[in-house]
């Protein structure tokens, strides 16, 4: 894959991360009492494997430090097993993981947004 595939999906990353971080922001007491915000959250986790496994196997091998297996394993259960999803687990992920996982990745995802325009993209 080439550099400029991968800081492309690096920017698709981060635009999912920022979404999380917005919905995050509105709460529990919201992430509970409205649906919208819940399915928004899980889409969120579903969006979060996708974009990662799209970085490729070179990118995922060099950031040991991402659990894929972990996100993916909570894609699979909102996805398959939705009856299933704890939810207590789904906010941890957007409290809490999914911004660790952004502060982790953030030189890496302001280097890609630098070397495709110098730094003047929108997160798309």
């Amino acid at each position: 894959m080439t550099r400029s595939r991968v800081d492309e999906r690096l920017l698709f990353l981060a635009a999912t991360l920022a979404e999380m971080a917005d919905l995050c922001a509105r709460g529990r007491a919201v992430y509970d009492s409205d649906i919208a915000v819940a399915r928004a959250c899980q889409f969120g986790v579903i969006r979060l494997a996708a974009d990662l496994e799209r970085l490729g196997d070179d990118w995922l091998s060099a950031h040991p430090e991402v659990p894929l297996r972990l996100i993916k394993g909570m894609r699979n259960r909102i996805a398959h097993n939705y009856w299933l999803v704890d939810d207590d687990i789904v906010w941890s992920v957007v409290e809490t993981h999914a911004p660790e996982l952004h502060r982790q990745l953030s030189p890496e995802i302001e280097a890609a947004r630098q070397r495709l325009d110098g730094g003047t993209t929108a997160t798309p």
